[in-house]
């Protein structure tokens, strides 16, 4: 269909669609779109497209898209006040945001990036959101140094990533913690005008507002821009009294997305990193193997001879972290839960079983000699018995370790779960 637009008024356009420009001009949260020129909107997300003063478009729509007129403009007064006074400085700034779920955090970090362009800065863009991410895979956190305008993190690719395993910050603090500040460095180290650390939508409950300082601590930003729907920031904000925090609205017509569309999206980031995967095969003694499972641990096999000799069943590999202890167990393994509950007591630990062949699909990391992340893979298969990994990724390039996260996905690439939360594979036998 063929809509024109006239000047103060706006397109919100919901996913899947592609919108062609006809004729006139219009701006995506900052980015200019021209005659000729068209821009797809996923499933899940919504963009608005203001005129600039009118604009002709066709917009090819698929199944549950939608594209509504409003009589305004789609972006708030609050975020160009904001990002007026944040390009105004002269130094390099470093902006991080922060907000709960749906509130606009990475719409806001498009339009300050891209209204940081059309002044002619260097922008760099850190996305943090390990289970919403954009522009990487799920479970990491990606940097990108922005070379011209966009209207979508998720058509960009990272520059440098650093591999987390899980869609929750709150299993993995610290290493999210790392992994922020040393992307931070390398950013600076290009002399960046403007980094922005867009963050996770978690701000509910006393660890959120822990977590989020410890970040805020970390990464030291010059500005924190909180974007609020309610009272719901106010724990955090008076944890943070002592920055400068400048609020700003959530866009009046912002979309809310439901658990189901927020996983489809993840399916869309992990089949994006993972297209053109071919099986490459790894003997565990050519590379290193840590994370969730270490393959590569010296005590490995004396404490699997320790724990299987309590349980008195065939364990294929075993895992100590510093509150638990993940088990591989033979196919044919029995355990019951009062068995298990008995040898969690007498080892003092959690023991977490995984049945043989469950592994298969665990998302990875390669990595190279200096620890660069390479891009990411799914586990094909593990021979215990040989010592031989297989990994499904398009990665080409030489590798020297695999980082085996918790996250585990189907064959179409699709999230199944989060591995390792309980023990339902071990006591019902469920094997892929």
């Amino acid at each position: 269909m063929r809509r024109r637009v006239n000047g103060g008024k706006a397109l919100l356009i919901d996913g899947p669609a592609r919108v062609h420009l006809l004729s006139g001009a219009a701006e995506v949260l900052g980015a200019e779109v021209k005659p000729e020129m068209s821009i797809v909107i996923r499933q899940g997300k919504r963009l608005p497209f203001e005129a600039r003063p009118e604009f002709e478009a066709e917009i090819f729509m698929g199944e549950q898209a939608s594209c509504t007129e409003i009589n305004a403009s789609a972006i708030p007064n609050s975020w160009r006040e904001t990002v007026a006074s944040i390009l105004s400085e002269k130094s390099r700034t470093t902006v991080l945001m922060l907000g709960g779920v749906d509130s606009g955090k990475t719409g806001f970090c498009i339009y300050l990036a891209n209204s940081a362009l059309k002044a002619n800065q260097e922008v760099a863009v850190i996305d943090s959101d390990l289970g919403q991410s954009d522009l990487g895979p799920p479970g990491t956190i990606g940097l990108c140094f922005i070379k011209k305008p966009f209207a979508d993190l998720f058509r960009l690719f990272p520059d440098d990533s650093v591999f987390i395993g899980v869609t929750s910050p709150s299993w993995a603090v610290n290493n999210v913690l790392d992994a922020v500040q040393k992307l931070k460095a390398e950013a600076l180290k290009r002399n960046v005008d403007l980094l922005i650390i867009n963050t996770d939508g978690w701000i509910d409950g006393e660890d959120a507002v822990k977590y989020k300082v410890r970040l805020v601590e970390t990464i030291n930003p010059d500005y924190i821009v909180a974007i609020r729907t309610g009272d719901e920031l106010n724990p955090l904000i008076s944890s943070l009294k002592e920055r400068n925090v400048i609020l700003v609205d959530t866009p009046e017509n912002i979309k809310k997305r439901d658990r189901e569309t927020r996983r489809l999206l993840r399916g869309f980031a992990y089949k994006k990193h993972l297209r053109g995967s071919k099986i490459r095969t790894f003997p565990l003694s050519w590379v290193k193997v840590e994370g969730s499972l270490n393959l590569n641990a010296e005590k490995r096999d004396q404490l699997k001879d320790e724990i299987q000799g309590i349980l008195k069943t065939e364990i294929v590999c075993c895992e100590e972290t510093s509150h638990s202890i993940v088990l591989i167990l033979g196919r044919k393994a029995e355990i019951s839960e009062e068995t298990m509950r008995i040898a969690e007591m007498k080892i003092g630990k959690r023991l977490i079983p995984l049945r043989e062949g469950n592994e298969r699909g665990l998302l990875v990391s390669l990595e190279d000699s200096t620890g660069k992340m390479l891009g990411t893979g799914t586990i094909h298969s593990i021979d215990f018995k040989n010592m031989i990994i297989k990994i499904s990724t398009p990665v080409e390039k030489a590798v020297s370790k695999i980082r085996i996260g918790r996250i585990k996905l189907d064959s179409e690439g699709n999230e199944e779960e989060i591995l390792f939360q309980s023990s339902k594979y071990a006591l019902t036998g469920k094997d892929d």
